[in-house]
């Protein structure tokens, strides 16, 4: 019992980390390459200016993301995932599976901003993933709660 809380402590302290309303929006903003400071906030428009740079140098200082400083005039500053941020990228894959079997068939979900559709075929594919995914990621946990 205590290694399995062990374990729930290690996710109360990544979410520490990458908790809140903008993170994996950012993360997600980034997946794929570098981007200058208003290239996020072009993908991220519902974010005012004070909360992304919040949110950029909370990320930077959390090792979730580089800040590149070039020595140009205009200053020019790029962001993109270090070694650990892109490991969130399949973590978001399998969030974003879970949340299309969660919302089910609803086009249009408050809080989103592009209604959603969805296929029942690709529903039915994308549970089948899921579980996959989710079955053999337990598998290993309880193989290394016996290792220990």
């Amino acid at each position: 019992m205590t290694k399995n809380k062990d374990f729930w402590r290690w996710i109360e302290a990544a979410l520490n980390v990458i908790g809140g309303k903008w993170k994996l929006l950012i993360v997600i903003a980034l997946k794929d390459g570098t981007q200058r400071y208003n290239e996020i906030s072009r993908k991220l428009p519902a974010i005012s200016e004070r909360m992304l740079v919040k949110q950029l140098r909370e990320m930077e200082h959390d090792g979730i993301i580089t800040r590149t400083v070039y020595a140009v005039v205009p200053a020019k500053v790029e962001y993109s995932l270090t070694q650990s941020g892109e490991k969130l990228i399949p973590v978001l894959k399998i969030l974003g599976i879970w949340s299309v079997i969660y919302l089910g068939s609803n086009t249009v979900c408050e809080g989103l901003s592009e209604p959603v559709e969805v296929d029942p075929i690709k529903l039915s594919q994308l549970l089948e993933d899921l579980d996959g995914i989710l079955q053999d990621a337990d598998n290993k946990i309880k193989r290394q709660s016996n290792d220990n």
